[in-house]
């Protein structure tokens, strides 16, 4: 039933009143209840009610106010808020009390009400929006400075803590406001000026101008003095109130409101494309630590530096978000002079958002230039571009980036946005250019720079803007000219790309181009040459003439980079990758000359007269190197042409002819005069006729400092004796013979020596073809010549004359005269039929002569090649061989030169003469040099040899018009020439040559002549295949693996070869192992050559060979016969034998093994050297197979599988040599690499893995960096087989004993752990694959990574597992999660140092604390990577994976070893029962059991500790029987007896649960409920759990409400409180420093007061104390005897109930044997009759009687121990004060009036050094102490009777005497002094206050005493004690007239000599005053303690 409106105005007045009469200091609690109930009552529909309610809201404001220490209910007012029960009314006023409540809050409050200020925030009002939002903010000032990570938790987790951040509108309004937050800046940060430069961006200037003008930025008045204050950039004037609220925050508040919002974003893991702009605002901020945050989260978050950012810049919305920061809202048209219309326009101006701030608008660009989205955001790109270059606000940074981005977007904007634009950008751009060009700063110039970029990527993009104009590139061609350096090069750049505009252009636009490139190529400006050269590269066609000629003309530019460009023009365009092939078109030679002609007349005028007289003197028309490449350009046209004419280039020759003028270069020389060669052999009739009138001319080239020019002169002198007459020949023959003939050559130059000699052997040999006829005299003069120069004293001239005698023996036999037997030097002269063949005859040349015939060679004729049968005779040496005719063994003995090229050029000549003139004579002697030169080890001379031995076996692919009439150097380089110039095929070099093409030499027809060259052929095929390639010497064998090849090579079809076949295919497969690379390579070589020739069956031979020796087989050996000097090993490989010197030779090696004694050692190094052969057959097979892999084709496919694994390893041998080998044939064979190795994945895979385990650790090392390789970007499909034999496999090989491969291994390991975690991670991986990859990886780690015994393999397994963990999910953790954990604590203690466990044994030793040390070692355990991932397990574990791991877990804990496990399990548990919470509860009691259990066996306090800690944790979710149970359980615990640790751990259990679980300790645990308490009078809204005020008020013993008191001390009576507490009290005070100091800390933290505990504990801390006294351990009775004692000082009104039985139970306690502190005992039962005294002096019983008190003392007193003794006493002393209404002086007068005298005796009847017999004596031999029986002493005579102190008055002064006698302490003396003044007190009679006759009697005898004690002037206090006992003395004796003269006069000077002499004035004060009573007799009375502080 609803109540009426006067009931609720009732209840709100009962609970105005009860808040009226509240006190300040509980206004707050009652507040945090009251005022959220208050506020739900607006919702009440009586506006009584609310009227009410308003009126105690108002209350409450102005009790708060003023009072900001008083907080408000925060939660429960957000509660309210957001409840759905709550009206409209209700959110507004709790709104407004959620903000008081939020200032009033402490900043973790704060910071915690942010999720609730949020949730929701999109479905609330919109007025409150802007309020939650600004106080959410305010909240996340706290996470300015966030805590460290492992409190925020992970983002998950943190971001699971907020749920607003899972609503796409709720966390768009935070980031909106954020956003505003980071963009506002106080006015203090905001300059004046900033408003107007806002302001004029917006009114007008701008190109991008909105309208005429805005709305005022002021935020106030726009008419003061100071100006506006300026909106911040980025916001409108509105958000400006938003932001702000009631008040502008302060700069620091705002900093930490800003790096709050960053921290906030960065933690909760937000999106980077929603955090972005947040993080570009930041990074701009002007303060410095916002702007360092947002620059980090940019790099961290964004990667923005990274070539691939975590943001999404091609996001439509966010680009458009950052163009609209950048930007701003359009500009608001002018306002209205109309009133609503003013308001309205205000509306706008206010909401108007201004552009971004400069700093922010620069890095807004840097963005914009990687967004391919920002560069198609038209129209926003060009207003963009256009406010950076004309912007008012603009810099000149901006500027540039300006420029910049239109570079970007003229780039990358799709050409449909762009082209509407472009003409517009063009002209501005053209604009900028001029408006910029009379500036010269820094800036402005790489402004020109970007906009000249800009211009350049306009016209590749817009070309038709630039097609119909060529001004545009004129005006840039110009500007190379005259912009700076600092321009020049972005000039450039735009140049080149502006070519692209021009390509296709045409017709008057293509002329004006080509006349611009022209003029521009001879500018003195480098970039304008380089950028002409470009253009003719790139706008026209190879074919292009002019083009070509401005490439020629770069190619002489004195810069590198000019000359590059021209030379890279004039070489044919290589094809673009993919693109179709494309037939490469040179421009006609006669159009190219004639354009040349067209631009140098000289040229022109040269070849119009060039058959006229030569002007050698004229000047080069271009520079040598122009020149130089037109000559090579030329040449390249004239061989592309289709069609040789058959007359030679006239105007071609003219201008080769100009470039051999004097002053031109040798160079140019050189090439000219080949160019003119290459036409005088294609056309030698017409050339020699055109050129037979220019000998002389020629002639002078052959003394040219340049060899090849002077050979190439030769040869034209050669040429053009085709057209002169017979005695003009003999006349220029006998001319070139005077030169190196005379008897005075001395005189001639080397180089015209050469030359002539050179010539002749050319003009020679064409003479020996009847062309000129000249005689035969002349021919024998000349041939004679060329003889005599053999034995040339320089050989290099010598040289020159055996290859001129070669290039005539080309032509047949040498016309030389024969020898006579006197002169000749060889014996055995040969017949002439042996050469010649009389009766053959010549056929007819071309030119109309006869061409001879090599000697089974070629025909000598232009073109086909003919056989001829023999040479006619000539002269009477007609047939005669070059050895008979002593030319052979001249050049024979040549050969033995140290001159390389002079051994070349004789090899060279034999070899032509050999093939000339075929016959024995010749042979003979030319084989033997030839073959002597093996050992040679030069290769260029091996080559040389090579290519004689194959013109001396015939069938060449060459003839003498080849060798003669061309620039032929060697057959190799002609074949090649050749080749290069077909387009059909290429080919890499000599041995894939096809010789088809040339026909060989056939053999000759002339039956003996023939069967000489066959019987030399067949010694030739002899020595190379059975001698040579099989010698014991490298260096021969790679001569005969070089003559070899060549044989095959160039005449491999000959029928002498062709069956030999396959033994030149196992020779060459023989020298594939050889050592010499050389020899290997040519192998190789060879081996491709063989399969060329061979047959189908060959071929395949030769593949199973090579494949065979490529898979490690077996390979067809042949003996080598060793000698003392073959070579095993390689130079250096062996290092060197001990004596020094080297390890290589079979010699040297013998003799190490002897010298070492073990002739067997031998065998080792032949084995060694064999495997060594295999490494390097495997490499020369390799050669072989990558040359026959090209010809093979499709006959590998049956190899391909087995090879591919094997080849894939080798080219990662560590051999370099093995490694290119390998990698050579891989790139022959393999044309898809990426395909081949995946198809061949698993034989890849599964080769690799197991030559990791192999026996050689070359194999192992490859196959680590072979696997590391392959393995990289693997995907879980392919490596789910083989994934855990790699992991096996690697784990070996990082203990491998070879060092290089654990290094390849670690590489291997870095590779496959990346690839695993990859693997491992869903986010990377499909998870149901990541599941699988951590299901076989992870087990693998924990099984034989981490138990292995190597510590680098469980260190990189446990460094796996933890990264593992870390990327993987809960998911796919979760299955393996108990053994995951098991063997991470495991780890704890396996991976620490083993030293530590050493140091930690001996810490005493050596002065270190074992336990700080302990401390120190669990530290450094969480901070590994094992106490990571075990934080991770406890994170990951959930109720289904706890069943499996908890029992493994309580058994670690049971077994664990090592001190980081053990406290490891316990932080687990820890950790594992918080994140779990309740699902921890089936486990409790196990975890419980297990911890207790261990705890107790365990020694060290640090392990202990962390048990009970994990103990208490789990006891927090266990039930009330557990918690009991445990509790009960540690109490046990402490009364273990004699236990210490017992003790220790009882009470970490008992101060762990009080701090981990107090609701269970408390008896609250979460399920049970408190009991209900009655509410206090006017506090119905309180909360009935008590409080601290609560109890302290019920406790009260003036309380009124008992029942409520009652059920308070019920509420703590709980059955652990009342078990512990007691304890807690009596083991605080425990023999052990460290146990009593923890049960200390218990009590402390379980009581609140006291006095208050002690009266509420006290009937159970009775009982428990008298079981300790009672108790048979020592350390227990003292214990409880110290708790008595501190029971009896605060007990209060509850213990007297309680004293007699203590009292009776200390007293039976007392006899018996002295333990070690029963003295407490004593003071225990003092303290308890000083506590009550009362209630033992009216105990009925006996035994509990204070008499009994007093006999037990005195009976103490009689022990021997003196400690006991004294202590007795002083308890003695405390008790008779207690009982002071009771006399016992008669009880206690006997032993203590004794004592004093014991000690008078004591001290003068012994020496004052004690003798160490005495020192020894038993205590009862010796008195009781002086000064504590002089107390006990004075507390019984205080309560003695009269009638007592009567009796014993003389005994009493007697004792007192003695006691002031010298010799006892002045604490003694005092002591008695004071005793002197209680004596004089008690024997005063009670009326007179005088003593009586006899009194004064006893009393006189102390003065003496008394005035010795004042005479002490070191003492203050004995003296003024003494003073203060004599002034009373004479008091009592009427001022000392009672006493006798004599005595008084000795008072009466000492007190005259104190007054007179001592040095403190209050004793002479105090002297004089006691000396004026006793002459008055009325002595100055003073309190006996006036002066004790003196």
């Amino acid at each position: 039933m609803a109540a009426t409106a006067q009931q609720e105005v009732e209840s709100l007045d009962r609970v105005l009143t009860r808040l009226a009469t509240t006190e300040e200091t509980n206004l707050e609690k009652v507040l945090s209840r009251l005022l959220p109930v208050v506020i739900a009552q607006l919702k009440s529909p009586h506006d009584l009610t609310r009227k009410k309610v308003l009126e105690m809201l108002s209350h409450v404001n102005k009790r708060v106010r003023g009072h900001d220490q008083i907080k408000l209910p925060l939660d429960a007012l957000l509660d309210l808020y957001l409840s759905d029960s709550s009206v409209p009314l209700v959110k507004n006023f709790a709104v407004v009390y959620v903000e008081m409540a939020m200032d009033r809050s402490l900043l973790d409050q704060q910071t915690a009400a942010v999720s609730k200020l949020l949730k929701s925030i999109s479905n609330q009002s919109l007025q409150h929006q802007p309020i939650l939002l600004r106080l959410a903010v305010v909240g996340l000032e706290g996470l300015a400075h966030p805590p460290p990570k492992h409190q925020l938790g992970t983002e998950e987790e943190f971001a699971a803590r907020y749920p607003f951040l899972q609503n796409a509108r709720d966390r768009s309004l935070f980031l909106g406001f954020a956003a505003k937050i980071m963009l506002y800046q106080p006015p203090a940060l905001l300059p004046r000026a900033l408003g107007q430069l806002i302001q004029t961006s917006i009114g007008g200037g701008n190109p991008l101008a909105r309208g005429p003008s805005g709305a005022s930025l002021s935020r106030g008045s726009t008419g003061g003095a100071p100006g506006p204050i300026p909106t911040p950039p980025g916001l409108a004037k509105q958000d400006v109130g938003v932001v702000e609220g009631k008040a502008a925050p302060s700069v620091t508040t705002l900093q930490k409101r800003k790096l709050g919002i960053l921290n906030f974003t960065a933690a909760a893991g937000m999106d980077a494309n929603e955090a972005l702009l947040l993080y570009l605002v930041a990074a701009a901020d002007p303060q410095d630590a916002v702007s360092r945050r947002g620059e980090e989260l940019l790099r961290k978050r964004c990667g923005l530096d990274s070539p691939k950012p975590s943001v999404n810049l091609e996001d439509p919305a966010l680009i458009s978000k950052l163009f609209h920061l950048f930007q701003g809202s359009p500009e608001p048209q002018a306002a209205s002079t109309t009133q609503p219309a003013a308001a309205a326009a205000t509306a706008v101006a206010d909401s108007h958002v201004l552009p971004a701030g400069v700093m922010l608008q620069s890095r807004l660009m840097s963005l914009f230039t990687k967004s391919l989205a920002a560069a198609n955001h038209f129209p926003g790109t060009i207003q963009v571009i256009l406010s950076c270059v004309y912007g008012p606000t603009t810099t000149a940074r901006l500027k540039q980036q300006g420029m910049e981005f239109a570079v970007w977007v003229f780039k990358h904007a799709d050409d449909a946005q762009l082209q509407p634009h472009s003409g517009t950008i063009l002209q501005k751009l053209l604009q900028l250019l001029n408006e910029e060009s009379a500036a010269s700063d820094t800036p402005t110039l790489t402004l020109r720079g970007f906009t000249y970029q800009a211009l350049g990527q306009l016209a590749k993009r817009s070309p038709q803007l630039f097609q119909k104009d060529t001004d545009i590139a004129a005006q840039f061609f110009s500007a190379l000219s005259v912009e700076p350096p600092g321009v020049r090069a972005a000039l450039q750049e735009a140049v080149s790309t502006l070519a692209s505009a021009y390509k296709d252009c045409s017709g008057n636009a293509a002329a004006r181009i080509e006349q611009l490139l022209l003029g521009s190529i001879s500018s003195p400006q480098e970039a304008s040459r380089l950028c002409s050269a470009q253009w003719a590269n790139r706008l026209f066609p190879f074919q292009h003439v002019p083009a070509r000629y401005i490439c020629m003309l770069a190619s002489g530019d004195a810069k590198l980079e000019i000359r590059e460009e021209g030379q890279g023009g004039l070489n044919p365009p290589k094809p673009q990758p993919g693109a179709p092939q494309v037939q490469v078109t040179y421009p006609p030679l006669a159009a190219m000359v004639a354009y040349i002609q067209s631009r140098h007349a000289a040229l022109k005028q040269a070849a119009n007269s060039a058959r006229g007289s030569l002007d050698m003197t004229k000047p080069l028309p271009l520079a040598p190197k122009a020149y130089l490449a037109l000559i090579s350009f030329l040449r390249e046209c004239r061989s592309k042409q289709e069609a040789q004419p058959d007359a030679p280039p006239q105007e071609y020759l003219g201008i080769l002819e100009h470039a051999m003028v004097k002053d031109a270069p040798g160079e140019l020389h050189v090439a000219a005069i080949q160019a003119m060669l290459e036409v005088g052999g294609d056309h030698p009739h017409p050339f020699a006729a055109l050129y037979q009138g220019h000998l002389t001319w020629l002639k002078s080239f052959l003394s040219h400092t340049d060899a090849t020019a002077r050979d190439a002169a030769g040869k034209l002198c050669g040429i053009v004796m085709l057209a002169v007459q017979p005695s003009q020949a003999e006349a220029f023959l006998t001319d070139l013979i005077s030169a190196f003939a005379d008897q005075d050559v001395k005189k001639h130059k080397f180089e015209l020596q050469d030359g002539h000699l050179a010539a002749t052997g050319y003009v020679l040999a064409q003479s020996m073809t009847g062309q000129p006829a000249i005689s035969r005299d002349a021919q024998q003069q000349a041939a004679t010549a060329l003889r005599d120069a053999l034995t040339h004293s320089q050989h290099a001239l010598a040289a020159t004359a055996a290859a001129a005698l070669g290039h005539a023996g080309l032509r047949g036999a040498l016309p030389l005269p024969q020898l006579t037997p006197a002169s000749s030097s060889l014996p055995h002269a040969k017949d002439s039929s042996d050469v010649v063949s009389p009766s053959a005859k010549r056929p007819k040349s071309p030119d109309g002569g006869t061409a001879p015939v090599l000697k089974g060679g070629a025909s000598t004729g232009n073109g086909a090649v003919k056989r001829l049968d023999s040479i006619s005779e000539v002269g009477t040496s007609e047939g005669a061989s070059a050895s008979d005719l002593g030319v052979m063994p001249k050049i024979v003995a040549l050969m033995k030169d140290k001159d390389v090229k002079v051994v070349q050029k004789a090899a060279t000549a034999a070899g032509h003469i050999c093939a000339g003139h075929a016959v024995k004579g010749n042979l003979g002697p030319a084989l033997e040099g030839l073959f002597a030169l093996g050992f040679n080890k030069n290769e260029d001379v091996l080559f040389t040899v090579g290519e004689a031995l194959c013109f001396a076996f015939g069938g060449v692919p060459v003839s003498a018009d080849i060798v003669l009439r061309s620039s032929f150097l060697s057959i190799a380089t002609w074949l090649n020439s050749q080749q290069a110039s077909s387009a059909a095929d290429v080919s890499e070099g000599p041995q894939d040559m096809d010789t088809d093409s040339a026909q060989p030499l056939a053999a000759s027809d002339s039956g003996e002549a023939a069967s000489e060259q066959s019987a030399a052929q067949d010694e030739i095929i002899k020595k190379v295949m059975q001698e040579l390639v099989f010698h014991s010497r490298a260096e021969v064998r790679c001569a005969g693996c070089v003559w070899l090849l060549s044989l095959v090579s160039y005449t491999g079809k000959h029928p002498k070869l062709m069956p030999l076949l396959p033994e030149i295919q196992e020779a060459f497969s023989h020298l594939l192992g050889d050592q010499n690379e050389l020899t290997q390579e040519m192998a190789s070589r060879g081996m491709s050559v063989v399969y060329s020739l061979g047959d189908e069956s060959a071929q395949k031979q030769l593949l199973d060979g090579l494949m065979g020796v490529l898979q490690g087989g077996a390979r067809k050996k042949r003996a080598v016969k060793l000698t003392g000097e073959t070579q095993v090993f390689e130079e250096g490989s062996m290092g060197e034998a001990p004596g020094g010197g080297s390890l290589s030779t079979y010699k040297e090696l013998c003799a190490l093994a002897t010298d070492m004694g073990q002739p067997d050692l031998v065998y080792r190094f032949m084995d060694l050297a064999n495997h060594h052969a295999s490494l390097n057959s495997s490499r020369g097979a390799a050669f072989g197979f990558a040359s026959i892999a090209k010809l093979a084709g499709e006959q590998l496919g049956p190899y391909i599988a087995n090879l591919v694994p094997k080849l894939y390893r080798y080219q990662y041998d560590p051999n370099a040599r093995v490694r290119d080998s390998m990698s050579h044939i891989w790139r022959a064979l393999v044309a898809e690499p990426k395909k081949t190795v995946d198809e061949h994945f698993g034989a890849i895979l599964k080769e690799l893995l197991k030559e990791m385990g192999g026996r050689l650790w070359r194999n192992r090392e490859a196959s680590c960096n072979a696997l590391s390789d392959l393995l990289q970007g693997r995907r879980w499909p392919e490596l789910k087989p083989w994934l855990s034999d790699i992991w096996s496999m690697v784990l070996r090989a990082v203990d491998d004993i070879k060092e290089s491969v654990r290094a390849a291994a670690a590489v291997l390991v870095k590779t496959l752990r990346n690839l695993t975690l990859r693997l491992c991670d869903p986010q990377v991986t499909p998870p149901g694959e990541a599941g699988e990859a951590v299901g076989l990886a992870l087990p693998l780690m924990l099984e034989k990574g981490v138990t292995s015994q190597v510590a680098e393999v469980r260190g990189l397994a446990l460094d796996t597992i933890a990264k593992m963990v870390k990327a993987a999910g809960p998911p796919q953790i979760q299955p393996h999660l108990a053994d995951l954990s098991i063997t991470m604590l495991e780890s704890l203690s396996g991976m620490e140092d083993s030293r530590l466990n050493y140091v930690e044994q001996h810490a005493e030793r050596i002065g270190l604390d074992s336990d700080k040390l302990e401390s120190l070692r669990v530290s450094a355990s969480k901070a590994s990577p094992m106490g990571d991932t075990l934080d991770l397990c406890a994170r990951y574990a959930d109720s289904r994976t706890l069943e499996e791991m908890v029992p493994k877990l309580c058994g670690l804990v049971k077994r664990g070893i090592g001190l980081n496990t053990r406290t490891g399990c316990a932080r687990f548990i820890t950790a594992l029962t918080t994140r779990q919470g309740a699902d921890i509860k089936p486990h409790t009691a196990a975890f419980i059991k297990a911890l207790v259990t261990a705890a107790r066996a365990e020694k060290s306090t640090t392990v202990q500790r962390s048990y009970a800690q994990a103990a208490a944790t789990v006891a927090k979710y266990s039930s009330e029987a557990q918690v009991a149970k445990l509790v009960e359980e540690a109490v046990t615990m402490y009364t273990t007896p004699g236990d210490r640790e017992a003790r220790l751990l009882s009470g970490m259990i008992i101060r762990e649960l009080q701090k981990q679980a107090a609701e269970a300790f408390a008896g609250q645990a979460s399920q049970v409920d408190p009991p209900p308490l009655p509410p206090l009078p006017h506090s119905g809204h309180l909360s009935s759990s008590p409080s601290d005020v609560d109890i302290a008020f019920v406790i009260d013993s003036k309380s009124p409400d008992r029942t409520r008191s009652d059920q308070v001390c019920n509420y703590m009576n709980t059955p652990h409180q009342l078990t512990v507490m007691p304890l807690a009290f009596i083991a605080k005070s425990d023999e052990d420093p460290g146990v009593g100091g923890l049960w200390g800390e218990i009590w402390e933290e379980g009581t609140t007061s006291l006095s208050a505990a002690l009266r509420l504990y006290m009937p159970d801390l009775v009982p428990l104390i008298t079981a300790g006294l009672t108790s048979q351990q020592w350390g227990q009775k003292k214990a409880a005897a110290k708790s008595l004692a501190d029971l009896a000082e605060a007990g209060g009104n509850a213990l007297p109930p309680h004293t007699p039985t203590l009292i009776s139970t200390i007293l039976q306690e007392l006899p018996g044997r002295l333990w070690e502190g029963k003295e407490g005992m004593l003071a225990a039962l003092a303290a308890l009759c000083k506590a009550a005294p009362q209630a033992v002096m009216s105990s009925s019983q006996p035994s509990s009687s204070s008499g009994a008190v007093v006999d037990a003392l005195m009976t103490a007193l009689a022990r021997k121990k003196q400690a006991y003794r004294q202590a007795a006493l002083e308890a003695l002393q405390v008790v008779l004060e207690a009982f002071s209404q009771e006399d016992h002086f008669e009880a206690v007068a006997g032993p203590l009036l004794a004592t004093p005298l014991q000690h008078t005796q004591a001290v003068s009847s012994s020496s004052t050094q004690a003798s160490k017999e005495e020192d020894e004596a038993e205590d009862k031999e010796r008195p009781l102490p002086l000064l504590p029986t002089l107390k006990a002493l004075l507390a019984a005579w205080s309560a003695a009777s009269s009638a007592t102190a009567a009796k014993h008055a003389q005994h009493m002064a007697g004792a007192l005497k003695e006691a002031l006698q010298p010799g006892f302490s002045w604490q003694a003396h005092i002591a008695a002094l004071q005793a002197t003044q209680a004596l004089n007190t008690k024997l005063q009679g009670s009326d007179t206050n005088q003593l009586s006759k006899d009194n004064t009697a006893v009393i006189s005898g102390l003065i003496p005493g008394v005035l010795r004690a004042a005479q002490d002037v070191k003492i203050a206090q004995l003296q003024s004690t003494a003073l203060d006992t004599l002034a009373a003395m004479l008091k009592a004796t009427s001022g000392g007239k009672a006493l006798p003269s004599q005595q008084r006069a000795a008072i009466q000077q000492q007190l005259s000599m104190m007054a007179a002499e001592h040095r403190s004035s209050a004793v002479k004060a105090r002297a004089v005053e006691i000396k004026a009573g006793l002459n008055d007799g009325n002595s100055a009375d003073a309190p006996m303690n006036d002066n004790s502080a003196l």
